[in-house]
């Protein structure tokens, strides 16, 4: 099962110390958005940030995180799983100390951007090392589910940490908390993966097609954000949304002449990449809506403190990693549609939080659809990775996994300027008078458009080819 370790661990570490490697840098991905989440409003008073600024503190991690994640894992494919993970530890620990020191609101977004650039190569290298090290059967489905388990373990982490560090020692330390971890992870690297063989003649990196690809997703990001300020027919939406689909054809046709493109169009024969990566989107939209716009909607309206929206969103985060292994299991004892059951699943509880009330009680209306939230996104994001990579052949595991993540990611991006556009813009037209009132009501709107994402995630794996059983 482990004959191919050799070339990616050295002959005396264990197959587990990879995979264990690979879920705590994936873990601290995660735990990074999650944490920010909850101190956005502290970061919003202490540097003066506008509400567009806010919500970009999140989408200039997620576009650099899913903009550059496709290189990065072009990158792992052709220079090997060590070099890259360590130059993504390297560039994110760096990043997250500038964000740390940050004293503007354009100093924090760039630190947040090059963040993002870093976790591009976390992102994408840790599936790649797991699926390396596996390169299938029933170790593989394992690893996979501890994988997604750590991930949803460090989105619960996350909420709280970053309540409690940014209540007892100030924003800033959501930030710095992630420069010990990296630097334990690089010498955690430097021990156990070896190197990658040579290869000649020296390969290359579509660096135009990775600029193209960023560049028309953010553009768009930008118009999404500013049409909720602007409208849709002013001339600066307008005038982005040309320039984003120019951007972004230019990047189709980098792509179809480029001699080593990021993107080779052949994997998209795989039936289960070209369903899951749709799927996945839909399910970034969701795994980041929920706790962007419950941290958002619980500090902002419902009055409460960072360290009290944090514990309240705990749940979410809790039974996200608990579906997360359970769902291996059932998949094991041949339990079906398990992503179905997830989809509808998560939307009843994002359904739930669409009436949530001005003044609402934990039990009977923050914490039953936070359970049912979590529940849902867990039964699904396992399942839904280990069939969408179903197939792929081990050489090309870094650029399926970079594909899968930079859906997610990139949905998740969309997800947060899509969803603060339309709760900014049905709060600016609200006919209530209340200010809360109205704000209040756009969360609602949000909330459920959400479930009308992960409903349709749902409804989309159906489309899945149910993978080979696991030896």
């Amino acid at each position: 099962m482990a004959h191919s370790a050799p070339s990616l661990i050295y002959p005396h570490v264990a197959p587990w110390v990879a995979v264990a490697i690979a879920c705590i840098a994936s873990f601290m991905v995660v735990m990074d958005g999650a944490i920010v989440n909850v101190a956005l409003p502290a970061m919003r008073a202490d540097l003066h940030l506008s509400a567009v600024a806010t919500q970009w503190v999140i989408d200039a991690y997620l576009l650099a995180l899913g903009g550059f994640m496709l290189l990065a894992a072009r990158a792992s494919d052709l220079f090997g799983r060590k070099a890259v993970l360590q130059t993504g530890l390297a560039v994110f620990t760096l990043a997250s100390l500038g964000g740390g020191i940050a004293t503007s609101g354009a100093a924090l977004l760039l630190a947040r951007a090059v963040q993002g650039l870093g976790a591009s190569a976390l992102a994408t290298s840790t599936l790649a090392v797991i699926v390396a090290v596996y390169p299938g059967g029933r170790q593989r489905a394992q690893a996979i589910s501890w994988w997604a388990a750590t991930s949803s373990i460090g989105s619960a982490m996350g909420v709280v940490l970053g309540g409690w560090l940014t209540s007892q020692a100030g924003w800033r330390w959501v930030m710095y908390v992630n420069v010990p971890v990296g630097v334990a992870l690089m010498a955690g690297i430097a021990l156990s993966l070896a190197p990658a063989a040579i290869r000649s003649p020296k390969p290359s990196l579509d660096l135009p097609g990775a600029v193209g690809i960023t560049l028309g997703m953010g553009t768009l990001l930008f118009a999404i954000s500013q049409a909720a300020h602007l409208g849709w027919t002013s001339a600066t939406v307008l005038g982005c949304l040309l320039a984003a689909a120019v951007l972004l054809n230019w990047f189709v046709g980098v792509e179809m002449r480029a001699a080593q493109p990021l993107v080779r169009m052949d994997i998209f024969k795989v039936h289960n990449v070209r369903v899951g990566n749709v799927l996945v989107m839909c399910m970034g939209v969701a795994m980041t809506a929920t706790t962007f716009l419950s941290s958002v909607v619980l500090q902002g309206v419902v009055g409460y403190s960072a360290l009290d929206a944090g514990l309240a969103i705990l749940p979410l985060g809790v039974t996200f990693a608990a579906a997360a292994v359970m769902s291996r299991i059932w998949m094991d004892r041949g339990v079906k549609r398990l992503p179905l059951y997830g989809g509808l699943i998560c939307a009843a509880g994002a359904s739930w939080m669409a009436v949530l009330p001005l003044a609402p009680g934990f039990v009977a209306d923050i914490l039953g659809p936070m359970v049912l939230m979590g529940l849902g996104l867990g039964l699904m994001v396992m399942t839904v990775t280990h069939t969408a990579i179903d197939g792929v052949p081990a050489k090309d595991a870094g650029l399926a996994s970079g594909l899968f993540n930079t859906a997610r990611q990139l949905g998740a991006a969309f997800g947060v300027a899509i969803l603060s556009t339309l709760a900014h813009s049905v709060t600016a037209h609200s006919p209530l008078q209340t200010e809360l009132l109205a704000q209040l009501q756009g969360f609602q709107a949000a909330f459920g458009a959400t479930a009308g994402f992960v409903a349709l995630a749902g409804l989309l794996s159906l489309l899945l080819h149910t993978p080979q059983k696991a030896d």
